[in-house]
């Protein structure tokens, strides 16, 4: 009895380790189908990639190769399989442009780059291919249903690449190295639109104006800080002690 329960256990624990089988022996096309949709609604990605490969195998000449691909890419990026994602979204945009897919496709290609971002201080080049991404679909697809998702999108690449830029300014400021701590605060400022750091981005000009001794022109970055972004009680305070002594 106790060989069975362990013999058993044993299975149950293969099974969830592989994932659940899919046979689609004796199906047409519209079961395997509703096999693979059913896999992928469950967050099943290996086998509803497997399901829709076969789907592309079995049935080369379907209407709906275009959708397979598509599927196949989101299930590829649901296992953060990144490379062969982005390939399946690239084949649907190359071969399928007219497809009702292909803005979507190229929408979840920015989205896999951004997905695999690393921390502001680290390399950028994900983020600057999901905003290249990004770029390519508001030239292609102005009229797409997700145009707001991708400004979305772009706002918080944008984000990123200020806090970025805002890290090496405060870098070189304090080593009071200015010149080229100016160019990477006027980066984020100018280059991004308004971020979640660009108070501390003005405040940062500010208190570098000042320690040069233009005071007219730092009390301009502190009153911008204090107009035009949200401080917390304590910037506040802060930015109003600054202009006091200015």
């Amino acid at each position: 009895m106790r060989r069975n329960i362990l013999t058993l256990a044993v299975a149950l624990l293969l099974v969830a380790a592989c994932g659940r089988s899919y046979n689609t022996t004796g199906m047409n096309l519209d079961q395997v189908e509703e096999l693979a949709d059913e896999a992928f609604s469950e967050s099943d990605f290996t086998g509803a990639s497997r399901l829709y490969t076969e789907l592309m195998f079995m049935y080369p000449g379907s209407s709906r190769i275009d959708f397979y691909l598509y599927r196949l890419g989101m299930s590829e990026a649901g296992s953060r399989y990144w490379a062969d994602a982005l390939f399946y979204f690239d084949r649907v945009e190359r071969e399928y442009s007219r497809s009702q897919w292909s803005d979507d496709c190229a929408y979840q290609s920015a989205m896999v780059w951004w997905n695999q971002r690393q921390d502001y201080r680290k390399d950028l080049t994900p983020v600057l291919n999901c905003k290249a991404e990004l770029e390519n679909f508001f030239l292609e697809y102005p009229g797409s249903s997700l145009m707001g998702d991708a400004e979305s999108l772009l706002e918080e690449a944008h984000g990123h690449l200020a806090r970025r830029a805002l890290f090496i300014g405060q870098f070189y400021a304090r080593r009071d190295r200015f010149d080229a701590s100016l160019l990477y605060l006027r980066e984020a400022l100018n280059d991004y639109g308004e971020t979640d750091c660009t108070a501390e981005v003005l405040i940062t000009l500010g208190d570098i104006y000042s320690t040069k001794g233009n005071s007219y022109t730092a009390r301009d970055y502190y009153r911008r800080a204090m107009n035009e972004c949200e401080l917390s009680e304590e910037q506040i305070t802060e930015v109003q002690c600054k202009l006091d002594e200015l």
